[in-house]
C-alpha cells in the first residue's frame, strides 16, 4: 500500500466514498458517451469456491454454472468485431473463473478476438498454485493479467504472488493493495423497486464502467444479469425487462452499445444507491435476504 494512504484518518475515507455516489449524482457522470468501455466483463462461471456475504454477483446464490464455449466464442467474435480498440480491459471472471475445466480454451479465444485488449483473470487466487504447466504457458501466450483480490482469509498470498511472477506472469492484486483489508459493502435492494432510477444510476459506481456481457446481452452492470440467482432463492420478482439489455446480435456498430450503457435501466429502481452501507465487515453468508437487502441489518 501507498504509505501516503496509511497517512489519511480511516473517517477521512469513508466520507470521501460517502461523497461519491453525490459527485457522481451533481456531475452527472454516468450519463457521458465516453467513446470507450473501461471494462468489459465475462464471466466463465458463476458459482464460486468462496462464500462471501452480500456478493454483489449472487455467487454464494448460484449454482454450478460454467460458461458455454460456443456462445463465449460467438459474443467475443462480435464483440471484437464491434468494439475495434473501444475497450479498455477484458476481465474473465465469476464467481471463481478458475473452476471453469476449459479456462485455457477461453483464454486463446478471448486474446484472439480482443488482440489489442488488456486481458485479464479476476480470481481470489486460490487456486492459483494449484494451476498446470500448460495454464502458465497460455497465460504467457496470450499475455493474460492475473488480478488477485485479497481477502482476510487463511490463505498465504505473498507464496502465491511469488508462485506466479515465477511463471512469468503480470500479476497485481484488486485496487492495487498490499495489505489484506477487503471488506464488504451493502447496496441494498429494494424489492419493491420505489426507488428513482435516473438517482440510482447517477450515483453508481458500476454503471457505464464495468459493462457485462453474457449469452449475447449486454447489460450496464452486473447486478442484472445474475439478479436470477436472488430470486430464485428468495422467491422474489426484481424484473429484468427487454428494456434493461441489448441483444448483441442486434448491435450494427458501438455507438448503439456507448449509447445504451450510459443512460439509467428500468432495473435501476431496485438499487437503493443512496443507502449504501460501507465497511460491513467481510463474512461467510449465510444465504439470508438480509444481505442483500439491509432487512434487520
Amino acid at each position: 500500500m501507498n504509505p501516503l494512504k496509511k497517512l489519511v484518518p480511516y473517517k477521512v475515507v469513508l466520507f470521501r466514498r460517502e461523497l461519491l455516489p453525490l459527485w457522481r449524482k451533481i456531475t452527472r457522470k454516468n450519463l457521458r458517451n465516453n467513446g470507450i468501455i473501461p471494462i468489459l466483463h465475462l464471466h466463465l462461471t458463476d458459482h464460486c469456491n468462496l462464500n462471501c456475504r452480500g456478493c454483489d454477483n449472487f455467487s454464494p446464490l448460484a449454482p454450478e454454472t460454467f460458461a458455454d464455449i460456443v456462445v463465449f466464442e460467438k459474443d467475443c467474435k462480435k464483440m471484437g468485431e464491434l468494439s475495434n480498440s473501444h475497450i479498455q480491459e477484458v476481465q474473465l471472471l465469476g464467481g471463481e473463473p478458475l473452476l471453469h475445466p476449459d479456462i485455457i480454451n477461453f483464454m486463446d479465444i478471448a486474446r484472439k478476438y480482443f488482440p489489442e485488449t488488456k486481458i485479464s483473470i479476476v480470481s481470489n487466487g486460490i487456486l492459483l498454485r494449484k494451476q498446470t504447466v500448460d495454464f502458465w504457458e497460455s497465460c504467457k501466450k496470450n499475455d493474460i493479467h492475473i488480478t488477485v483480490t485479497k481477502y482476510p482469509i487463511n490463505f498465504d498470498y505473498k507464496s502465491t504472488e511469488l508462485h506466479v511472477n515465477a511463471q512469468g506472469v503480470q500479476f497485481s492484486y484488486y485496487g492495487n493493495t498490499e495489505s489484506i483489508d477487503k471488506s464488504m459493502q451493502c447496496i441494498p435492494l429494494d424489492v419493491d423497486g420505489k426507488q428513482d432510477p435516473n438517482d440510482s444510476f447517477l450515483r453508481c459506481s458500476r454503471a457505464n464502467r464495468c459493462i457485462s456481457l453474457d449469452n449475447g446481452k449486454i447489460y450496464t452492470c452486473s447486478v442484472i444479469p445474475y439478479i436470477k440467482y436472488f430470486n430464485s432463492r428468495f422467491n422474489k420478482n426484481l424484473m429484468v425487462s427487454p428494456n434493461d439489455f441489448i441483444k448483441l446480435d442486434e448491435v450494427q456498430n458501438i455507438d448503439q452499445i456507448l449509447n445504451f450503457v450510459c443512460k439509467p435501466m428500468p432495473f435501476c429502481r431496485y438499487c437503493n444507491i443512496k443507502g449504501t452501507i460501507w465497511d460491513i465487515g467481510f463474512g461467510v453468508s449465510k444465504h439470508d435476504i438480509s444481505e442483500w437487502t439491509d432487512t434487520n441489518r
